[in-house]
């Protein structure tokens, strides 16, 4: 029994317990038989991949909203009790002691924004790093890294040769940064 009236809803939690909340809410919704009161949530987040040296790549999941997620539930006093007093939920969103539902436009938006984040590169790696190139031609000495390129995965050092600084773009997996 799908209720009309179902609608998305901002829950604020304790930041870091986000997908704990998430399993709990469904746990409760099924122990209190509320399937047909809250039917959803949602944690907006997106894949960050990390590149470091030597090939180590890591995925993972980063929270848009840290300490918020979406629940898609039809209010009644029932179902906004169990989802309130859901350990790690702090509140919904209010206005005038109501939940606001969350509108169609903005949850649109949302969705847009994981889909533009859908896979974000990250790196341990900064502009002015000191770092060492591991690649056997360079690997006399240390450069500084002047320009970094997530999306090609790539730094840009200037280094030595013959007496003069050239920019050359090297491959994540070709520096390491000077400990």
């Amino acid at each position: 029994m799908q209720n009309l009236k179902a609608e998305w809803y901002v829950i604020q939690v304790i930041s870091w317990t986000e997908e704990n909340v998430k399993s709990s809410l469904f746990q409760r919704r099924e122990s209190f038989w509320l399937e047909d009161y809250i039917l959803d949530v949602f944690v907006p987040t997106h894949d960050v991949l990390t590149v470091r040296a030597g090939w180590k790549q890591t995925t993972k999941k980063k929270n848009i909203l840290p300490g918020y997620i979406l629940v898609q539930m039809v209010v009644t006093n029932e179902s906004w009790y169990i989802v309130r007093n859901t350990p790690n939920v702090t509140g919904f969103l209010w206005a005038w002691n109501i939940p606001v539902p969350v509108s169609w436009e903005e949850l649109e938006k949302l969705k847009w924004k994981i889909l533009q984040n859908s896979k974000t590169y990250s790196t341990k790696f900064k502009v002015w790093d000191e770092a060492h190139i591991t690649w056997w031609a360079f690997d006399w000495n240390e450069w500084i890294i002047t320009d970094i390129n997530e999306k090609k995965w790539t730094v840009k050092m200037n280094i030595s040769l013959l007496w003069r600084d050239t920019p050359v773009e090297i491959d994540f997996w070709h520096v390491k940064i000077k400990n």
